[in-house]
Order: structure tokens, then sequence, then C-alpha cells
């Protein structure tokens, strides 16, 4: 597919939110990533979505080509205000969304803050927790192992044997992880590669970012597609079916056999649903 056109939008906390638009007369559809990833991962989807749609990528704070500060914050819904910018920059009316995970719940929320600029979303496992109590016991270790992901690799090619070989990102489709892979590091002066989003922000990003959304849910006005993974067993799997029954206008879908990176893993059948709920329904 032809290159985007990428442009920075500026947001709260001299964030510089990096947006790449693909053009073309399509219906437009932002593409939204989950923690630690980077929107153009969802390209190798788009090239087989065509021209219905008019792909506009977003990286939020703190990932991709995004800019921002060493200590930006990731509370009170920063990365809504960064979406919402991007829906005031292009005037968004009526549009479509798509987001995975966090991307897919900053998704849900920003539609209550600019009410009429989306019209259908679709999300996978978009991470809203009901918050029963302040922490349960144990739900938030994927948090502490976060701080200690690798950054640094000898080279994208190393990143992406390490990550195609092990869980989870091995469930991600070999288009999809090259892509992350390209997008998702900075070369170094020697040579080596880092990852784009610092795993103390992607932390962070967690522990800032989990806080609300649950008790906001009845009050989405839109039509919601929320999607999972049938074999995930962790809480953004078992949590999709009681986010989309909170949802006035929410559905279910499962992907049987899939985990969280579910949506990356077969593109013919997540480009098949992306139509089948923007198009065919």
């Amino acid at each position: 597919m032809s290159e985007p056109q990428t442009l920075f939008v500026p947001s709260q906390d001299q964030v510089k939110v990096a947006v790449h638009d693909y053009g073309g007369s399509g219906h437009p559809t932002l593409f939204v990533h989950g923690t630690g990833l980077v929107s153009r991962m969802w390209e190798p989807i788009i090239n087989k979505l065509g021209p219905d749609f008019r792909a506009i990528c977003v990286d939020l704070r703190a990932h991709g080509a995004t800019t921002n500060p060493s200590n930006v914050s990731f509370f009170d819904h920063r990365m809504v205000a960064d979406l919402t910018s991007v829906v005031d920059a292009f005037d968004l009316q009526d549009a479509w969304v798509v987001g995975h995970s966090m991307g897919g719940a900053t998704s849900i929320l920003t539609s209550l803050e600019r009410p009429g600029a989306f019209k259908r979303a679709w999300v996978y496992e978009p991470i809203i927790f009901e918050r029963k109590e302040d922490r349960p016991e144990g739900a938030f270790d994927f948090v502490e192992a976060t701080k200690h992901r690798r950054s640094v690799f000898p080279s994208r090619q190393d990143a992406l044997d390490r990550y195609g070989s092990r869980p989870p990102l091995n469930e991600i489709h070999p288009d999809c992880l090259e892509t992350y892979v390209r997008h998702g590091f900075i070369d170094q002066p020697d040579g080596s590669v880092q990852l784009a989003c610092d795993p103390l922000l992607e932390s962070r990003a967690f522990e800032q970012f989990l806080q609300e959304g649950w008790d906001r849910l009845p009050l989405v006005e839109i039509a919601v597609r929320v999607a999972y993974g049938g074999a995930g067993s962790d809480r953004p799997s078992t949590a999709a079916a009681g986010i989309a029954e909170r949802l006035p206008l929410g559905s279910l879908e499962v992907f049987e056999g899939s985990d969280h990176f579910g949506c990356f893993a077969s593109l013919e059948q997540v480009s098949d649903s992306l139509r089948d709920w923007f198009i065919a329904t």
C-alpha cells in the first residue's frame, strides 16, 4: 500500500499526536493501537479492506511517531484528549473507529467527549474493567512485568525473531508483526534499535489509564461491536461480554481460538468482520 501522509496534531501536555492519513474517497475510519504497540500495524488489514475505507491511523501519547515530554501523564483520560484532538483537527462527523485494547477503550470514551463524531465502533478486548475493589490481588501483575520488558535489540530482525517465537506476540500475523517492528522502534547511533514506547511509560499508561470508564459505558450512544478472543483467560478477554452487555447498542463477537492479539492474527477474519460491521449491517 502507498505511504500515508503523516501530520502532527497538538494535544494536551505538549503532546503532538502522529496521524497517518492514507487518503482516498472511502468512509473516514480511525485505527487506534493498544498499549505498547503502534497504529500502523493495522496496515496489512487496512490493505484488505479496499476503497470503502479511508484509513487514518493514530499514535497516542508515548507511542509510535507521536512526540511528548518524558514525564507525560495518562491521568484524567489524557489519551482520550489525544484522540479528541484528532477528531477536531479532521472535523469528523459520523466517522468509524477501530481500536485494540487500550485503543478500543479510548475510542469508546472519545465518543462521549465528541457526540456525533463517530457513528460506529469496532473494538477488540477494550481495557475497561469493573473495579470491585481498589486493586484485586494479582489482577495487575502484568503492569509490573511491563516495566521489565526488553527495550533494546541489536537489530529489527533480532526483535522480530524474538517476538515471533514466543507468546504473546507470536499470535500476531507475520505481516502485522513486521509492520510493528518497522515502526515501533527507533534507530540508535550504534546500530541497535530501541522501543519507541519506553516500557516505563507503557506501565505508567496501564497504571494511570485503568482508573475508570466502566460507569460511563451506559452513556455511550453509538453502536459498538465488542470482539474478543475465545481462547483468552485474562481479564481483557473475560470482561468483553460484560462490556458489550453494558453498552446500550453493544454486540459481541468471539474469535474462536484467539487471545488478546487475535485482531492481528488472521487478516481475512478481521477484515471480513470489519466489513460486516461497518458496511453489511
